[in-house]
């Protein structure tokens, strides 16, 4: 149909670029022969089900193999013995042996964090318990003594999980960006990603989130599109953070068995790869392709790690910070007012009749809400024991941490969606996360009681 068109391009060029949906070619076309824009259409929606992909990139991929082809026929390449960083990547980004290499690498780095973080939370827990007695022997136990301790245990409490946690987790995930090895894992997982509509790169995202999912919803601008950052927004308020990590930890990991924990884990993994494949497939548009520098390995600079971890530090306390101790003058407030039994009086039909927990886990919903780290401490204030095996079954204690693991995340990050994706998506997410998690945990806790039974 091109030959009848006369055009001062290459016919084969003309019909490239076609196919490329070059706008600029189309519109020459149109006024020439609109018959051929049809036809055009028809064979790119052809090769888009062949292959999977925009024809443009379809289109893009088969020229840079050509061009590499060519180079391989022409080009006389020196072998030279291999470094032990090529070396290293041959494994390191190898389709099966890679996965094993990263796994083992990660795990390692979570065990190292998490063992890290329980002895110094541990540490900075005892050396804080001396202020109160302090606090109260100058200001009293008055209403208002009692909010301004509310607002410094809720900074000390920001401490607890900053420090044993946070800043270990960022300073080795900017060691293995400055190494070069963060880009490996980019790679190793843009197959699944796409799957979830977004590109490799959002494994940086999702691995901030199990420090805190403030700053890992903050590094979601690294995404090219709209579309990809609020995916990968969206997925990274799933990722259980380190607040949510103690609480695992503290409850199943504790009192029911540690493989039971990591079954926690696993079922959420499970549950972000269905809601970003349905994400992925509802959304409007297509994820883009990975294309991304691959750097050589190299020494990572201490002075670079560092510098960057400030900066993700203080981005964290200017958002989370302020909401977090102003979320702890409210609910200490609501605490002397009595306001939280009353919750929890009217969230009853929820925590008792569906999910089979105590009606006093109805205050630690909105308590998680405000901070998610306060939910094991006033577990055991509303309970009164420490021992939590003694008031609640191992069923009940695996419903209220996955509950906890599901539903929207601390108000922080909210506040985080809101600056990034507006107040619409924000509350859509909240909303959705709410009422996803209850039903979900609703049915899981009745499988178990008849698995139990």
């Amino acid at each position: 149909m091109l030959r009848s068109i006369d055009t001062k391009y290459p016919k084969r060029w003309v019909a490239i670029k076609l196919l490329e949906k070059d706008r600029g070619i189309e519109q020459l076309i149109k006024e020439k022969g609109p018959k051929v824009l049809d036809e055009a259409e028809r064979l790119r929606r052809e090769l888009e089900t062949m292959h999977g992909h925009d024809s443009s990139m379809v289109i893009s991929d088969e020229r840079c193999n050509m061009a590499a082809k060519i180079a391989e026929r022409v080009v006389n390449i020196a072998r030279v013995k291999a470094t032990f960083g090529e070396k290293f990547d041959r494994v390191a980004t190898h389709k099966v042996l890679g996965y094993i290499v990263m796994l083992a690498i990660l795990i390692s780095i979570f065990t190292i964090i998490f063992r890290f973080g329980d002895v110094t939370s541990t540490i900075i827990g005892d050396l804080f318990n001396g202020i109160q007695p302090v606090w109260t022997s100058i200001f009293g136990n008055s209403f208002w003594a009692s909010l301004g301790w509310a607002a410094i245990e809720s900074f000390l409490a920001l401490l607890e999980i900053v420090l044993p946690y946070i800043l270990p987790f960022y300073l080795f995930l900017y060691f293995l960006e400055d190494s070069g090895y963060l880009a490996r894992v980019a790679f190793l997982t843009d197959s699944i990603m796409h799957k979830l509509g977004v590109h490799g790169k959002a494994c940086i995202p999702l691995m901030l989130g199990f420090g805190c999912n403030v700053p890992a919803c903050l590094s979601c601008r690294i995404m090219e599109t709209e579309r990809e950052r609020f995916i990968t927004g969206f997925l990274v308020t799933l990722i259980p953070c380190s607040a949510v990590t103690v609480i695992i930890m503290g409850l199943v990991g504790k009192y029911v068995g540690l493989q039971w924990a990591f079954a926690l884990y696993a079922f959420d993994i499970v549950i972000i790869l269905i809601l970003g494949y349905l994400a992925g497939r509802t959304l409007p548009g297509e994820s883009t392709e990975l294309i991304m520098e691959m750097p050589d390995y190299k020494r990572p600079s201490l002075h670079t790690i560092a510098t960057q971890t400030f900066f993700r530090l203080k981005e964290f306390g200017y958002i989370a910070g302020p909401l977090i101790v102003v979320s702890g003058i409210v609910i200490k407030a609501a605490q002397l007012l009595n306001v939280l039994p009353i919750i929890a009086g009217l969230l009853s039909p929820i925590t008792v009749t569906w999910l089979g927990l105590p009606a006093v886990t109805g205050i630690l919903l909105i308590l998680g809400i405000m901070r998610k780290e306060l939910i094991l401490l006033m577990l055991a204030t509303l309970l009164g024991t420490t021992n939590f095996m003694q008031v609640l079954s191992p069923v009940q204690m695996l419903t209220l941490c996955l509950l906890s693991m599901l539903y929207v995340p601390c108000i922080a990050t909210i506040a985080a969606l809101w600056h990034e994706y507006g107040w619409k998506k924000a509350l859509g997410v909240s909303a959705f996360e709410i009422i996803f998690a209850v039903i979900l945990t609703g049915l899981v806790a009745k499988v178990l009681v008849i698995a139990v039974h």
